[in-house]
Order: structure tokens, then sequence, then C-alpha cells
């Protein structure tokens, strides 16, 4: 089959399967594949470019348009705009804001600022605030950049807030649903659990409890005891303790209000129970007719 060459067409401008352009000139593509350097330097958040002594943001109805920009995003602009110039200020008129700036002439900061061409780099920084201008160089032609905070991923969060947590729905920060951390977790105030039913911390290897002082034992708001540099200090009521030696290197005293021994004696330093004691004593009394 011979192969026939022919350019990409349509009714208003280049056409192929999975891509069109309509009649205002909107591009409709299935996907789209940049190579090499230079193409990826061309591509840019915003372009703008002047309309009858105004700016005409490509894609944005009207003059001098609001733009949103969002905190920690860095945003491009490409410029064409060889008599307005394009500056950015915290207050009109003549307030600049050249904080995150670069151009990609090489400069940075305040040099960046009031470009003719090219491309500009705003990294928008997380104190920025609210509300920012562009304009011209004396302000009088301007419109508004809207400040707003970060939604999705991104690399730091600063929260200025300093509300307080008192339930799981309250505080500078509420998550709907769990919450996952790669990393250690440092809290400056106290941890909180309201489960409902058993509350658990649990550990897939080993956990470790550290307290620079003293770990508090307390239910209720009554305290139960502690655990401090010298060892347990707990009263145990109702308890019961199986398969364990108790004072098998240290041995101290001990009050009980009541005991059973099972076993009979086999040393001089075993515990004898009543039977034993009460056998002797009779098989004694035999032997010196007491």
């Amino acid at each position: 089959m011979a192969v026939i060459n022919s350019p990409l067409e349509s009714q208003f401008g280049f056409k192929a399967p999975g891509f069109s352009v309509d009649e205002l000139g909107n591009i409709t593509a299935t996907s789209l594949i940049q190579t090499g350097a230079a193409a990826a330097s061309d591509v840019t958040d915003y372009t703008i470019q002047e309309d009858n002594g105004n700016y005409g943001f490509v894609g944005y109805a009207g003059i001098n348009p609001t733009i949103t920009l969002a905190r920690s995003s860095s945003w491009t602009f490409g410029l064409t705009l060889p008599v307005l110039g394009f500056y950015i200020y915290s207050a009109l008129p003549a307030t600049l804001y050249s904080t995150g700036l670069t151009h990609s002439d090489g400069v940075a900061a305040a040099d960046a600022q009031g470009k003719l061409s090219g491309t500009l780099t705003f990294n928008v920084p997380l104190d920025a605030p609210d509300t920012l201008y562009y304009g011209n160089a004396n302000g009088e032609i301007y419109g508004t950049f809207n400040i707003v905070d970060p939604v999705g991923r991104f690399s730091t969060i600063d929260v200025n807030s300093t509300n307080n947590a008192t339930s799981s729905t309250t505080g500078a920060i509420t998550i709907a649903g769990g919450a996952s951390v790669e990393k250690d977790f440092y809290i400056g105030g106290s941890l909180n659990i309201a489960g409902v039913g058993i509350s658990e911390l649990s550990s897939s290897s080993n956990l470790e409890i550290t307290a620079t002082n003293k770990v508090i034992l307390q239910i209720d708001n009554i305290k139960l005891g502690e655990l401090n540099s010298t060892g347990l200090s707990v009263t145990i009521n109702n308890s019961t303790i199986d398969n364990t030696v108790i004072g098998a290197t240290a041995p101290s005293t001990a009050a009980f209000t009541s005991g059973t021994v099972a076993s009979l004696p086999t040393v001089e330093t075993s515990i004898t129970n009543r039977q034993y004691v009460d056998s002797t004593s009779l098989s004694l009394a035999i032997a010196f007719g007491l």
C-alpha cells in the first residue's frame, strides 16, 4: 500500500485522531508530549500580553483579571509587554513585593521586577499576604493576585493558628480521616486519645516509653503510682501474680491478710505450711511425751 504524506487539517485548523481545533482556537488533544529542554522552558502557567494598554491573560476573559495563586507553589508568567512591563506590589501604588521572584535572564528579587519579556517565576512564600497586585511602573494600571493556602502536596506547612485542641474536631488543624507519619512526631502539649471502646497504643516491633523524671500511672484522675529511677511504686490490689519469682536475689519483707503455701518445705529457707507444722508438732509431742 502506498503511504500518502498529508498535513494535519480541519475546518478551522489542524486535526488528527484525538486532536482538533475549533472555530475559537480551542485545542482538544488526547495527550501532549514535550521533548527537549527548549520545549519545556516555553511552557508557562500564564501568558500575558498587552490588550489596549491593559494586561490580557491568554485564556481569561476581560482585562486585568484577578488571578488566584497558592502559597508554597511556583508560578510562571510568559511576558510580552513592550510598554507596560510587569511589577508585583503588596500595596499600590509603589510598594513592590519582590520575595520569590526570578527571571529567565538570570536576575532575581527586585531585579526581576518590571520585565517586558521572557519568563517570570514567582515562588509564592508561605507568609505572602492574602492580596497582591500586578501592574505597570506607577501602579495606575493593575490587576489583583488572590493568594490562597495550598491544597494537596507541598514540602512544608506552617500553621500560624494557636487554637488548642479540646476534642477530635477542634484545633488549628482537623483531619476527618486517618493520618500517616513516616518519621518522628513531636507534641508540645498533651496527647489525648478519645476513641470509642478500648483505645490502643501499639507497635509493630518494640515499644519504648521514655521520661526524664518519672512515668505517672493514673486512672480517672486518681494517681495509682509511678515508675521512677528507683523502680515501680504502685499499690497492687485484687491482682494475681503467676509463675513469677519475687525477691529471689534480694529478699525483703511481706505482710498478707491470708495466704496459702501448697508445697512442703525442702530446705531451711523454704516457707512451710500449716499441715507440715501441725504434723511435726504432733510427732514431737508424742516422742517427748508432751
